[in-house]
């Protein structure tokens, strides 16, 4: 087993889940057993959503994820030991990597990929594409010509389709469409499902599904859209578009009595429905998108809502942000999952910038748009001086203090005079204590120095959480989500150390940025961390972004106990006064 010290490539969990589910696809081209692959795709769905694969293997706690026996550990240590594996090298031998480009292909699966790659020699894109235009396909059994036109479209959406879209992009698109489909055929209900609704970081493709008793009039208008830059598939109760720049949208249609078995199936996730799935045939029942049949008399029960199919299933109602497939079913079988945070119990903002350092907007539009929403308390937090022309000194403090006090009264708010300081290189901060006494709120973050080693940066954002008038670690591992996979260090010692000195980690809603990620905000609920959502705004349009962050907390699992900015004004001064008074 892998241990401290020794050498090891620090692969992400995301990088290391990817790896795991081409060991899944390429087990199911090669013709191995069901349960083979599906063992690879189970323990990639674990380690996406557990802690810091490395820490664990550390720790010898490897073996504890759902899915992951002796075997599947070993292939993840090996992958963490040298970035590869015999396993994946083995597969690789048999279908080139660039097998994945026609499993890409929207309507071709991993039955029809395996013939195109056996019978044809299909391994590419650029191969896929050569034959279709040599008409090579049309000798295949079931491969008219709509199936090859619908093919085409699949390999124009796979050439748009670059990357994944994040989640406040898709949420923007999904509106965009929902907007157009209401202006079409009536339908009755209609909701953004899939990984979207799940809320994770970014999202494959966008899936909206709606009731109608128009079913195919819904789905001609939702086709001709004059957005869709092609249509790749259309039926009477299901159609999917592209849009250019290679998102796709699939909308879904059925009658209102089944929309909980809908909205069920379609909000997925993969594993959490396989494991309802198996969950349900242990009870003689199989659950879809049409309702729940009992396989011994027959009988299907429709649900018009999620906690219509939950119930008839003998469980608690899951969240969709937890259906991950980590462990929320047999919570849920015994009734004990958590009441999850939610937006209204949000009761202020610590994060949030205005002209005063690199905002939009001037600081008493930013302090009216926080009232507006009906904060109780929030906090403006400029960036401290170490950040050249954009950040304050302490007389620029001063005076900004000065200023807030006044228009937080008019706006009937209370304006918390903050700061995000820079946490230096060695774990001191950008201001001396003395001018941090002055603030209200400390908001602490690494914006420099971010390619130290993993030992540097653990005794550096140790260093700051031991600090009396720190109160929020800001965006704490410093990733951009499109760029940037975050610096690397101990997690479980600094997630110590926050719960010891009484130090909140931040769920910094900035689009970009959703951090702390929601698997590590878990980790650190084991640790007694306290925690806050942020907007991180730079306009008075980005307060919004705090949705964003009450949503990550939602998929780490935490409550409305364990948020700061969840308390009254009061609750929170004592928070911050307890641990100031460790300094006296």
């Amino acid at each position: 087993m892998l241990r401290l010290g020794e050498a090891w490539t620090l692969l992400t969990n995301a990088e290391i889940a990817r790896k795991l589910n081409e060991i899944r696809t390429l087990m199911e081209l090669a013709g191995e057993p069901y349960f083979k692959f599906t063992a690879y795709e189970r323990a990639a769905s674990a380690i996406e959503n557990a802690g810091p694969v490395n820490d664990l293997i550390a720790a010898g706690e490897l073996l504890v994820l759902p899915g992951i026996g002796k075997s599947i550990a070993a292939t993840i240590e090996e992958l963490c030991s040298s970035g590869d594996c015999g396993l994946l090298r083995d597969l690789y031998v048999r279908f080139p990597p660039t097998i994945f480009e026609v499993l890409g292909v929207s309507g071709i699966g991993v039955k029809t990929a395996a013939t195109l790659f056996e019978r044809f020699g299909i391994a590419s894109l650029a191969d896929l594409e050569a034959a279709i235009e040599a008409g090579k396909l049309a000798e295949m059994p079931r491969m008219g010509p709509k199936t090859i036109e619908n093919m085409k479209r699949g390999i124009l959406a796979y050439k748009g389709r670059s990357r994944r879209t994040p989640l406040a992009r898709a949420k923007a698109i999904a509106a965009t469409v929902m907007a157009y489909v209401r202006e079409g055929p009536p339908v009755a209900r209609l909701l953004a499902a899939g990984s979207l609704r799940r809320g994770e970081v970014t999202v494959g493709d966008v899936d909206i599904v709606c009731t109608s008793e128009e079913a195919a009039a819904v789905i001609d208008w939702f086709v001709r859209w004059e957005s869709a830059h092609a249509v790749l598939a259309e039926g009477p109760t299901k159609a999917s578009i592209w849009l250019e720049g290679g998102l796709q949208i699939d909308l879904r249609v059925l009658p209102d009595h089944v929309y909980g078995n809908l909205l069920q199936h379609f909000t997925g996730s993969r594993e959490h429905n396989i494991q309802l799935r198996e969950f349900s045939l242990r009870k003689s029942l199989r659950v879809s998108e049409n309702g729940i049949l009992n396989l011994e008399s027959g009988d299907v029960t429709t649900c018009a809502s999620e906690e219509e199919v939950y119930a008839a299933l003998g469980l608690q109602f899951i969240p969709p942000e937890l259906r991950s497939g980590i462990g929320e079913l047999e919570l849920a079988k015994n009734n004990a999952l958590p009441r999850l945070v939610e937006l209204a119990d949000v009761r202020g903002d610590f994060h949030m910038h205005s002209t005063w350092s690199d905002g939009r907007n001037d600081l008493e539009e930013m302090i009216a748009a926080a009232a507006a929403r009906g904060y109780e308390y929030h906090s403006i937090s400029e960036h401290s001086q170490g950040r050249g022309r954009v950040g304050l000194d302490p007389a620029e403090l001063r005076a900004q203090r000065q200023k807030v006090r006044e228009l937080g009264d008019r706006h009937h708010i209370v304006t918390l005079c903050s700061n995000e300081v820079d946490i230096l290189p060695d774990g001191s901060l950008d201001f001396p204590d003395e001018v941090l006494a002055e603030l209200d709120i400390v908001v602490a973050s690494v914006h420099s120095a971010i390619n130290q080693s993993r030992d540097e940066m653990t005794r550096r954002l140790i260093r700051a959480c031991e600090n009396p008038f720190v109160t929020i670690i800001g965006h704490p591992t410093g990733r951009m989500i499109e760029s940037f996979a975050g610096y690397e260090f101990d997690y479980d010692a600094v997630f110590a150390a926050a719960a010891r000195t009484g130090t909140a980690l931040e769920i910094d809603g900035q689009a970009g940025r959703l951090d702390l990620p929601a698997p590590l905000a878990r980790r650190a609920k084991e640790f007694g961390a306290t925690f806050t959502v942020d907007s991180d705004a730079h306009d008075a349009t980005q307060l919004e972004n705090i949705e964003l962050a009450v949503t990550q907390a939602r998929r780490a699992g935490l409550t409305k106990d364990d948020l700061l900015n969840t308390r009254p004004l009061d609750g929170v001064r004592a928070f911050v006064a307890a641990k100031r008074s460790r300094a006296a």
